[in-house]
């Protein structure tokens, strides 16, 4: 396994938690208004957290090495314009006002399901073979192992820095 399939295997996971989310108001399991906002900004908390951590990985490892290969400078620019426009989705969920949470909260799961399939498409078309082309094997090998370590440092510093139910304010 190298960096890239770590990557896509990151890709799948967040569309996963996205879909998780979106379905979770349609499900027939009868809860309380108090216990479904309870576990929506839960879920909410975890896509948030996967994603940053995921955008964030991506930007030091993958983006940083393809910066300096001319014919792929391009691409990481739009991806990087894809991770700012995630970003900036992610960011209106959260200053939702209370009052218009639920019905405000679909649409813009929807805008963010579509901007992240978009960006996903992108680096696993576009992006990750011009990578494999350019990086090589050996580094893309070695961007697995700062990618795994990345994610076990940012996990430790997670657990000692936010509360479980910090994110997500979408009801």
């Amino acid at each position: 396994m190298d960096g890239i399939e770590l990557l896509k295997n990151d890709h799948k996971r967040i569309l996963h938690l996205i879909n998780e989310l979106i379905n979770q108001d349609t499900s027939k399991v009868k809860q309380t208004d108090q216990e479904s906002g309870r576990q929506h900004s839960k879920m909410f908390g975890k896509l948030r957290e996967t994603l940053i951590q995921h955008l964030d990985i991506e930007e030091r490892t993958l983006f940083l090495n393809l910066k300096g290969f001319l014919d792929a400078r391009m691409l990481v620019d739009e991806c990087y314009r894809d991770h700012k426009g995630i970003d900036e989705t992610l960011k209106k969920i959260e200053k939702l006002p209370e009052e218009t949470q639920r019905d405000g909260c679909a649409g813009l799961l929807a805008e963010l399901e579509l901007r992240v399939q978009t960006y996903v498409v992108r680096e696993e078309d576009w992006l990750f073979p011009k990578a494999k082309l350019v990086l090589g094997d050996a580094k893309l090998e070695e961007m697995f192992f700062e990618i795994e370590q990345t994610k076990s440092n940012q996990s430790e510093i997670d657990s000692l820095i936010f509360l479980p139910d910090h994110f997500g304010v979408c009801l």
